[in-house]
C-alpha cells in the first residue's frame, strides 16, 4: 500500500463510488463522504473486501448545504493531519428551480460552492502533503453556455440543463483560478470531463425527467467503471505530476471553452464564491 490518502466526495454512488474502488485498488486510504450513512458503510464494506489493507473512513453529509460543508471539512481536520489527494465529485441536476434553506439555488450550491468550500476548508491538509493534487469532476456540458452573475440563484430565468452547464462551467473556472493561487504551494488542481455515464445521475428528478434521462443513457451513456477513468488518472497517473490548471477528457488534455479561459471572470466568480461561503469558514 502507498500510505497516502485520498478524500472522496458522493463516494456511494455513481462514478464517486467506482473513483473510491479504483483508488483503494491503487493502495490509497480513503475518506468517504456522502449523505446516506447505511449507503456508507455498505459501500465502505464492499472496498474492505477487494483492498483489505487499506483503511476507509466514511463522513456524513449533505453537501448542498454549506453548513454540511464546513461541519464535515472541520471534522477531517480534527482527524488528519494530512490529505494527497481532493476529489470534488459529487453533484446534481435538477431539472425545476429550487432554493436551499441557505438561500442557494441548489445545482449553484451543490455543483459549485460545495467544491469551492471544500477545498478551501481542506487546503492546509492538501498542502502538507509531498503529493497534493486536487481533482474536480466538471463536464463537456460547460462548452457551450455562458456564466451569468447576475442571475447565480435562477432568480431571473431557470431551465435545468442551462443551470447544470453554468455549474459546470464554474467548475472549470474555479479550477483555473485555483491553479493559479496555489501554484507556489505545491498543489496541483486539475478539472476533468467523465463521459455520459450510466450512473444514477438525474433520478433525484420528477418521473418525466427520469425517464428523459433514462432513455438517453440506454442509447448512448457509458458505464461507470470508464466514467471514473479520468478521475483515477488525474489522481494516480505519474503522467500529470506537474501539469496543472488543466481540463481532461479521455485522459488527455482538453482545450477548456472560452468562456472558462476569461481571467477577469475566473477571479470574479472567486470573490462571489469567496463572500457566499464567508459566514461558513
Amino acid at each position: 500500500m502507498n500510505g497516502r490518502t485520498c478524500l472522496i466526495t458522493g463516494a456511494t454512488d455513481g462514478i464517486g463510488k467506482e473513483t473510491a474502488i479504483g483508488m483503494a485498488k491503487n493502495g490509497y486510504n480513503l475518506i468517504l463522504i456522502g449523505r446516506n450513512e447505511e449507503k456508507g458503510k455498505k459501500v465502505s464494506d464492499e472496498i474492505r473486501k477487494i483492498a483489505d489493507s487499506i483503511d476507509i473512513d466514511f463522513f456524513k453529509a449533505d453537501l448542498v448545504l454549506m453548513k454540511e460543508v464546513s461541519r464535515v471539512a472541520d471534522e477531517v481536520c480534527q482527524k488528519y493531519d494530512r490529505i494527497d489527494v481532493l476529489i470534488n465529485n459529487v453533484g446534481a441536476y435538477f431539472a425545476f428551480r429550487d432554493v436551499t434553506e441557505e438561500g442557494f439555488e441548489r445545482t449553484f450550491a451543490l455543483n459549485h460552492l460545495g467544491y469551492f468550500l471544500m477545498t478551501k476548508k481542506l487546503l492546509d491538509l492538501v498542502e502538507a502533503s509531498d503529493y497534493a493534487r486536487i481533482v474536480s469532476v466538471s463536464s463537456s456540458a460547460h462548452y457551450g453556455t455562458s456564466f451569468e452573475f447576475d442571475n447565480l440563484n435562477g432568480e431571473k430565468k431557470y431551465r435545468g440543463f442551462k443551470t447544470y452547464q453554468k455549474s459546470k462551467l464554474a467548475n472549470v473556472m474555479f479550477t483555473y483560478e485555483l491553479a493559479k493561487r496555489v501554484k507556489d504551494r505545491g498543489i496541483t488542481a486539475n478539472c476533468l470531463h467523465p463521459g455520459f455515464v450510466a450512473s444514477k445521475f438525474g433520478n433525484n428528478n420528477n418521473l418525466l425527467w427520469r425517464g428523459i434521462l433514462g432513455f438517453a443513457k440506454a442509447l448512448t451513456a457509458i458505464n461507470v467503471e470508464k466514467g471514473a477513468k479520468n478521475s483515477i488518472h488525474l489522481a494516480c497517473s505519474d503522467d500529470v505530476k506537474d501539469i496543472t490548471g488543466r481540463f481532461f477528457a479521455n485522459c488527455e488534455v482538453k482545450k477548456g471553452s472560452a468562456k472558462a479561459n476569461n481571467e477577469e471572470h475566473n477571479r470574479r466568480l472567486w470573490e462571489i464564491s469567496e463572500e457566499a461561503v464567508a459566514p461558513f469558514l
